[in-house]
């Protein structure tokens, strides 16, 4: 797979006051859009040979560590706070940009060439480091003069993934992955809606090759 990313200007907002390793600071700062393709395909140039697509209508999935199978999934009413949706609009946007490139939304039984899925991954992570405090007064062995100082971390992050799956060349129910997009930290974001509809075009932007032409 060949990658490609692209870091949109500033778009994010740090949480907090802490300064960041420069790699995490960065991320954080910015709405990040990476693209990857599988090389094969795409040199074969396999977009010219798909005509019809599918994609949910009302759904995005959604993936986080124990989250039941039944609630794998979000839709505007998870989002009651962002004025005129975030599910639709992530949906229209990325059937906009297929239909702009030459490919037609047809249903399931249509026979579609190729399915689009999107999903939000979320991840948490906690963990604690115990530090003991030099000895005192250079006399090794007094670590109960102190007590030991307890540091908590934790990090949440929650990016979005795009992705074109071949069903028309698929072998019995192995589908092939032709393309994928990341966009994240949906978190640090300070215009949830916005920035993430101004990832998705771009997504599309640096990857000219998804055409029918």
């Amino acid at each position: 797979m060949k990658s490609k990313i692209l870091y949109i200007v500033p778009l994010a907002l740090l949480l907090g006051a802490c300064e960041l390793q420069p790699q995490s600071g960065e991320l954080a700062r910015d709405m990040v859009v990476q693209t990857q393709y599988d090389q094969p395909s795409v040199a074969a140039d396999i977009f010219s040979t798909y005509n019809t697509f599918i994609i949910r209508e009302d759904t995005i999935g959604y993936v986080k560590r124990g989250v039941n199978p039944d609630e794998a999934y979000v839709t505007d009413a998870n989002f009651t706070g962002i004025a005129g949706g975030y599910v639709k609009p992530i949906i229209a946007l990325t059937k906009g940009n297929l239909s702009e490139r030459g490919f037609i939304q047809v249903a399931e039984e249509d026979d579609p060439d190729f399915a689009v899925n999107i999903v939000i991954l979320e991840d948490f992570s906690f963990f604690q480091t115990v530090n003991y405090l030099p000895s005192y007064g250079g006399y090794y062995g007094y670590y109960g003069y102190y007590f030991p100082v307890v540091s908590t971390y934790y990090s949440q992050y929650a990016s979005m993934v795009i992705e074109i799956v071949d069903i028309k060349n698929a072998t019995g129910t192995d589908y092939k992955v032709i393309w994928k997009a990341f966009i994240g930290d949906l978190y640090t974001t300070f215009d949830l809606k916005g920035k993430t509809l101004e990832a998705i075009d771009q997504a599309f932007v640096q990857s000219p090759y998804i055409s029918k032409d």
